[in-house]
């Protein structure tokens, strides 16, 4: 230890300034990679570099949907037609086949349905919550865990 620096938790930085809800988050800014989960199994969504979802469209037609796993990222493409504007039926997990749909949420720019998987960042996963309606692009972080995450384009900047 040098005589120069004091001991962890000796500083008066440490002393001062306690950790809480607002200091201790982790920022995701646009652009950040999302390690992707099933939020039912905790496999991995991640298939060749995208996330691979199975997908039902709004005229029950069955394929899969690859979305890029950046945040803010609203690259897709998919084995079936999934015209913009238009909800997709379901999305579904690609190994335990549950769907991401979330009961009793809705878009809150439209009365969309939503789904959801989970994100890891550092060493915490969150709900990463997103509208099914195609083109859309309102997303957001369960508000349950919102003082673990804070996303780059919050209102609370």
């Amino acid at each position: 230890m040098s005589p120069d620096k004091p001991a962890k938790g000796d500083s008066w930085e440490d002393l001062l300034w306690q950790k809480h809800r607002y200091n201790d988050r982790t920022v995701l800014k646009s652009g950040s990679y999302l390690r992707s989960y099933c939020p039912h199994c905790d496999a991995s969504l991640m298939h060749n570099d995208v996330i691979r979802l199975e997908t039902t469209s709004h005229d029950g037609q069955d394929g899969w949907v690859e979305i890029a796993p950046y945040l803010n990222v609203y690259r897709h493409r998919s084995s079936i037609e999934l015209p913009e504007g238009l909800e997709v039926a379901d999305l579904r997990c690609p190994h335990c086949h549950q769907s991401l749909r979330v009961d009793g949420v809705s878009c809150e720019r439209g009365d969309s349905h939503v789904a959801c998987f989970m994100v890891g960042i550092s060493s915490v996963k969150v709900p990463l919550w997103f509208c099914m309606r195609v083109g859309c692009r309102w997303h957001r972080i369960d508000p349950d865990d919102i003082h673990k995450i804070i996303l780059d384009d919050s209102v609370e900047w």
